[in-house]
């Protein structure tokens, strides 16, 4: 549980890149991978500029100024906050973007010159194979460098998740697993974000959701890949039958339906291969907790991170305005944890994180600040995985912005796109 001290404060730097729609939070979704990535010491973005303009921007890894490329011609359809903007870097320096999905055609473009930000080609099929109603479109990168695609086939109440490869010799993707894990006609899986461990193994949670909305959610599930998804195992390392459906899947924490579990939340892997998950959903008082959940090589663990008092529901079709954000999560070399996340409840301008310390198996968790001096509304962080890979600068995509209930839009005005790079203490 996290400590009643107040919270420290974290030092920051900020990085304007430019004026982008903030009407919902199509530019701030927890599950925009990638909304930042570095490659070979460049950073680079996407989002949607004011007028829906699909942009792409890119900066030395330690510059102030970005290089803006809008894409001409190219818009967003800015009226649903799924339809996010994201990125990837296949190891031959190509980059891949993909954006406007909820239920919709594969809308997917490369470039043609490698890193050249102007230089990307008209929309292009993926594998040309279950692209005709793609939701949560993902880039990963793999240890070894190899950029995977995830993305939903189907629709709330009944999808499957599946998984792409890109096979740089050839220049093309290739299929790893479609409907790897399958709801069928009753439910669909939300995955958390996929995460590669220290022995290269891929670690993925997911949950269910029956037909409706969030308070559908429930159980939250596992597998792990060694072979980076072709086949999966359980966490005793027992063979997982493929499709994963609700019938056969590892249930690692039995959340109940209508217990405000919001789907989509953020994983890691410490130094020992163990698995750790975030996400929030009630305490035995009916208040929304931001949650730990983790393998200590044993059995699974479950801590309450976060202290709230104020109740609130995700029932409502749509994204929501919810008074707090989905949680990301980050590990340091020393297997510390921090969760990142936006509560009202500690103030809304600022960035709240969690820290849990390996030392003492995660039991306590100190809160920290990053006061940013703006309110961020509805936002919900990311973060360049690459660069904080290498670096241990935690480089966060920031935008205020403000979402409608129902898949609303607000009448709020454009706002600055920023970059804010925190240094995590490592002691």
């Amino acid at each position: 549980m996290a400590t009643a001290a107040a919270a420290q404060t974290l030092p920051f730097r900020r990085i304007p890149i430019g004026s982008a729609y903030a009407a919902n939070t199509v530019n701030a979704t927890v599950f925009r991978l990638n909304s930042l990535t570095t490659f070979r010491g460049m950073q680079y973005t996407t989002y949607f500029a004011p007028d829906g303009n699909v942009v792409v921007a890119a900066r030395p890894e330690d510059g102030d100024q970005w290089d803006i490329a809008p894409l001409p011609g190219v818009m967003g359809s800015l009226k649903d906050a799924h339809n996010g903007s994201v990125l990837g870097v296949s190891p031959d320096g190509h980059l891949h973007l993909a954006y406007n999905h909820h239920v919709h055609p594969m809308h997917y473009r490369r470039t043609e010159k490698p890193g050249d930000i102007r230089s990307f080609g008209p929309e292009r099929p993926m594998t040309g194979r279950t692209e005709t109603q793609v939701t949560y479109p993902q880039f990963v990168t793999a240890p070894d460098g190899s950029l995977l695609f995830f993305y939903r086939d189907g629709w709330s109440g009944a999808g499957r998740l599946c998984m792409n490869r890109y096979d740089t010799a050839r220049g093309e993707w290739e299929v790893v697993g479609h409907a790897f894990i399958d709801g069928g006609d009753v439910c669909n899986p939300y995955w958390w974000r996929p995460v590669f461990g220290p022995d290269g193994a891929l670690h993925l949670a997911w949950c269910w959701r029956k037909p409706g909305d969030a308070r559908f959610n429930y159980d939250l599930c596992y597998a792990r890949s060694h072979d980076t998804g072709r086949t999966w195992v359980r966490s005793d390392g027992t063979p997982q039958t493929l499709p994963v459906t609700p019938e056969n899947a590892e249930v690692i924490d039995p959340v109940p339906m209508d217990f405000n579990l919001l789907n989509q939340c953020s994983s890691a892997v410490d130094s020992h291969g163990r698995p750790h998950f975030t996400h929030y959903h009630n305490d035995a008082d009916g208040v929304p907790q931001y949650v730990h959940l983790w393998h200590n090589g044993e059995r699974w663990e479950r801590q309450f991170v976060s202290t709230r008092r104020r109740e609130f529901s995700v029932a409502g079709a749509g994204t929501l305005k919810l008074p707090i954000s989905r949680p990301e999560m980050a590990v340091l070399p020393n297997d510390d944890l921090w969760i990142v996340t936006r509560d009202d409840e500690a103030g809304a301008d600022r960035i709240r994180l969690y820290r849990g310390r390996a030392a003492d198996d995660y039991q306590e968790w100190t809160p920290f600040d990053v006061p940013l001096g703006v309110d961020l509304g509805e936002w919900e962080p990311t973060y360049d995985l690459a660069r904080f890979a290498r670096t241990g600068v935690l480089s966060l995509f920031v935008i205020p912005c403000r979402q409608a209930d129902n898949e609303g839009v607000s009448d709020f005005g454009p706002q600055e796109a920023a970059v804010v790079e925190v240094a995590l203490p490592q002691v």
